[in-house]
């Protein structure tokens, strides 16, 4: 459909400027005919009354008969065209010429501004569309995809739901209401994590309080984040960084290191991580990529005489291969979900 939708002839675009110049003109143009039609018929009936006595110094050309009824009608009709050519000033054609200069100098303007000059690239402003210059102004809406055209795609790890327990709102002891995020808000301190980002805000304590407290269903969430992904570490500068895909993965991986879930390294058959200071290494099995038909990523891993199975993906593909049982948990995370999704959070 997109192929067949650009295989058309490319569409001319024009301003509402140009769209009332062109309405102006051409009622400009009929006024011009109008205007001579008045004067081939004054003409004519002139002719007729008055230029047939004054033909001694006046004759009329060789062309036109002597006859008092057809001699004024084609003396009027080369007057017409005689007006045509003496009135054509009326129609502005030199009108389009000075826009399209004025526009010219503006699109200058527009590339010498220093105002829309962007820093951070060292890029200045360009006008690449100069007959559009004048619409700028008249702009009331933007209408822009949510990723990627005004954002840098970078993503963020925000809440979660860990066995029907929501851990990202911050709430206020006395009221019970959810406290709005701002930069006064104290972010949790991660300073006790010698691998922990700077940068790496988050502020529901009750998340890292309920990994401190050995809580088996949020060690296993972390988990799940450590291992099951495609991401490759860079430790060559003394700096842990990540190497991934795509900037879900990156999100995912980077708060299960922050508190406290480290993935370490990777070879063709193991991955270390780095659980509260303590290492695990765990054997790769299989790794079953993410895809458009499996809308989910799965990783087998061996520890020991243990063989697992971690996974994650959409929700609704999750959902279908979860075990019986257990319903209002599910539902429980699927209300999260959806409320996340409100908030206009990427889920999985």
């Amino acid at each position: 459909t997109k192929l067949m939708q650009n295989s058309g002839k490319t569409t001319f675009k024009r301003t509402n400027i140009d769209k009332l110049l062109n309405y102006i003109i051409i009622g400009i143009v009929f006024f011009l005919i109008f205007v001579c039609l008045l004067c081939m018929v004054a003409c004519g009936i002139w002719e007729h009354y008055i230029g047939r006595y004054f033909q001694i110094f006046l004759p009329w050309p060789s062309i036109v008969p002597q006859d008092i009824t057809r001699g004024p009608i084609i003396i009027a009709g080369l007057v017409f065209f005689s007006y045509v050519i003496v009135l054509n000033t009326l129609v502005p054609i030199s009108l389009y010429v000075s826009v399209e200069v004025i526009r010219f100098m503006q699109s200058l303007l527009i590339n010498w501004d220093e105002q829309m000059y962007c820093n951070k690239r060292n890029m200045a402003a360009k006008a690449r569309t100069t007959t559009l210059n004048e619409e700028l102004g008249q702009i009331q809406y933007v209408f822009t995809d949510k990723t990627g055209t005004l954002t840098q795609n970078i993503m963020t790890f925000n809440k979660c739901s860990i066995a029907g327990q929501s851990y990202g709102d911050v709430i206020d002891p006395k009221t019970g209401e959810v406290i709005e995020t701002t930069d006064d808000l104290q972010k949790v301190d991660f300073s006790w994590n010698k691998d922990y980002e700077p940068d790496f805000c988050f502020y529901d304590k009750t998340l890292l309080d309920a990994i401190n407290n050995k809580n088996m269903a949020t060690h296993l969430y972390f988990r799940v984040l450590a291992l099951c992904h495609t991401i490759m570490p860079d430790d060559r500068n003394g700096t842990l960084k990540y190497q991934a895909q795509s900037p879900d993965e990156a999100a995912l991986a980077s708060a299960a290191r922050n508190f406290g879930f480290v993935f370490k390294a990777r070879t063709p058959n193991s991955i270390t991580i780095e659980v509260m200071g303590v290492k695990e290494v765990y054997e790769l099995l299989c790794i079953l990529d993410f895809n458009n038909e499996r809308k989910r990523m799965s990783v087998i891993l061996g520890q020991g005489n243990k063989v697992m199975l971690y996974c994650k993906g959409a929700d609704q593909v999750i959902y279908q291969r979860l075990k019986k049982g257990d319903e209002s948990l599910k539902a429980k995370t699927q209300e999260h979900l959806n409320k996340f999704a409100g908030d206009g959070l990427r889920t999985l």
